[in-house]
């Protein structure tokens, strides 16, 4: 995996790409494994940073390819663990305080996962029907969990042009989830 590589990668060319993918694409996917303990979200994981590698290529400012990925694979393993603590956390909190999620009487364990995964399921559908790169914006943010320069950087706008897509799809967002009541608490700030 030389500099060759890399720099037809820069330049845009898209078998060197598929060659660093097929090389890398099942080692990485084990690395990921070993911290999340599911394929599917590893591979994931692996799919997401292949995506945003060829995004950023041209910004590209590693020495070493196979060091950047495995190190950023690692990164984004450990941030979906971190994701994933707090969203426990966050479950948990509001199962304890049942004034919160407006729920009088204590409800059965099965009922309070079929209500997580409808808002899951409101709050994904919502997303999934705002416009394309406010789309875009917003999953880069929330489920990438990039900063606004990062996302200004991977669509090749600007900050305030991200922070305007941010707000635009939380107010459509807010607008389309409101009958759901419980799903507005599971968006992000």
């Amino acid at each position: 995996m030389g500099q060759d590589l890399l720099h037809r990668i820069r330049a845009g060319d898209v078998s060197a790409f598929e060659e660093l993918f097929r090389t890398l694409h099942a080692p990485l996917c084990e690395v990921v494994d070993t911290y999340v303990r599911s394929q599917a979200i590893a591979e994931e994981i692996v799919q997401d940073l292949f995506f945003v590698l060829w995004i950023k290529r041209s910004d590209l400012a590693a020495r070493s390819l196979r060091a950047y990925l495995f190190s950023a694979a690692r990164n984004r393993a450990l941030h979906h663990l971190r994701h994933r603590a707090v969203v426990r956390r966050w479950a948990l909190w509001i199962d304890s305080r049942p004034d919160i999620a407006g729920i009088a009487a204590p409800v059965t364990l099965p009922d309070r996962a079929l209500e997580a995964d409808e808002r899951q399921a409101a709050v994904r559908a919502a997303i999934d029907a705002l416009p394309p790169r406010t789309r875009l914006a917003i999953v880069l943010r929330w489920e990438h969990g990039m900063s606004n320069d990062a996302v200004a950087e991977a669509m090749g706008i600007s900050i305030k042009g991200v922070e305007k897509l941010v707000a635009t799809a939380k107010r459509k967002l807010r607008e389309t989830l409101a009958p759901h009541g419980g799903a507005l608490a599971t968006l992000p700030d």
